[in-house]
């Protein structure tokens, strides 16, 4: 479900290395010549000499012959393929290649500007920590208490009681609703809001009465959310995202959902209330689960899925139907209309037989 892409790189590595000492870094075996130079990183199709590339499969060969890159991360069973450029032998090149990021200095994780700035509106009684940094006309409410570390972007809006650990990255134009938590190293892109209300609702008399929101939203470490995803706060109880989850751009999360650990969530999924995500679950882009509903650990739902029951075992799931040429999916699509007559027909045949 998640690939990682580098177009041409436009600033310089912070630093470089050879190769031997880049492997040593990354804990690699390597071949090709020790004191080759790696300046840069970038895709096969984009990358320069001096660049290090990474694949993955044999269907990526062929680019990687076509590349001027220097070096590449590959696997061990595809090191005999290539014999004009150095090699890092991995057994999982992604990853190798996210350390390679870090190893020559590559900042992915944006650097706090540092200080508090002077348009920034910040209540007397909030608590924060050594070098925390918030940027310009955010503003900090009532007993916030902030952690070490921490940066709030430009024109982020921290209502009050609300807590955020130590060493968090939040971009400019979060809103994070009064008494929410937030753990440790966490990131949370431009748009979020953490804390809105959910669409609890009661029909009275046909007019529809807003139910209070009286729960908040606990979010613990090590957690990512995207751009413009929303994750409301819990009727009764609190909306949980725990330790190690992902959460792609525009994502719905909706009252008293909890969500477990270290799954990852790809954009434009909606979660309705109250319903549980297991551990180590993957659901791709648009899927859509009911509420109330409980999805087991270790589950993978394909994309634009609807999972309308409870997901019991762990495994891979899907529903909907894949594209098709158009007069095909006319023709599927009167069939599919035809369905219940024909099962009615292939019961009365079998009652016949009988």
């Amino acid at each position: 479900m998640v690939l990682l892409l580098f177009s041409r790189q436009i600033k310089p590595a912070l630093m470089s290395l050879n190769l031997q000492q880049l492997a040593a870094a990354l804990h690699l075996k390597f071949l090709g010549e020790a004191d080759l130079t790696i300046t840069g990183l970038a895709s096969p199709k984009s990358a320069v000499r001096g660049d290090l590339c990474f694949i993955q499969h044999k269907n990526y060969l062929s680019d990687i012959a076509a590349s001027r890159c220097s070096a590449v991360i590959l696997p061990p069973d595809l090191s005999s393929e290539i014999d004009d450029k150095a090699l890092l032998i991995s057994d999982d090149p992604q990853y190798s290649f996210v350390q390679a990021i870090a190893a020559l200095g590559f900042e992915q994780r944006p650097a706090a500007a540092g200080g508090i700035h002077p348009s920034a509106q910040i209540a007397e009684s909030a608590s924060l920590g050594p070098e925390v940094s918030i940027g310009g006309l955010s503003v900090i409410g009532e007993n916030v208490e902030i952690g070490a570390g921490t940066s709030i972007g430009a024109g982020s809006v921290i209502e009050d009681s609300v807590r955020i650990g130590a060493h968090c990255l939040i971009h400019p134009r979060v809103t994070l609703g009064q008494g929410v938590t937030i753990g440790k190293r966490c990131i949370l892109h431009s748009g979020v809001v953490v804390g809105s209300d959910g669409f609890g609702l009661v029909e009275h008399q046909q007019r529809w009465q807003k139910i209070p929101q009286l729960g908040s939203v606990v979010v613990e470490d090590d957690v990512e959310i995207g751009a413009n995803t929303t994750i409301d706060r819990g009727a009764l109880d609190d909306t949980i995202i725990e330790q190690g989850c992902k959460l792609d751009n525009q994502i719905q999360v909706a009252h008293n959902v909890r969500i477990g650990a270290h799954t990852a969530i790809a954009a434009c999924v909606g979660i309705a209330g109250s319903a549980t995500i297991g551990r180590h679950c993957k659901i791709s882009g648009a899927a859509v689960v009911l509420g109330h509903l409980s999805v087991a650990d270790n589950v993978r739902i394909t994309a634009m899925s609807l999972v309308t029951k409870d997901i019991k075992q762990s495994g891979v799931y899907s529903s909907g139907t894949p594209l098709m040429e158009n007069s095909l999916w006319h023709r599927a699509n009167a069939r599919y209309k035809s369905l219940d007559k024909l099962a009615q027909s292939v019961a009365g045949l079998e009652k016949t037989k009988e």
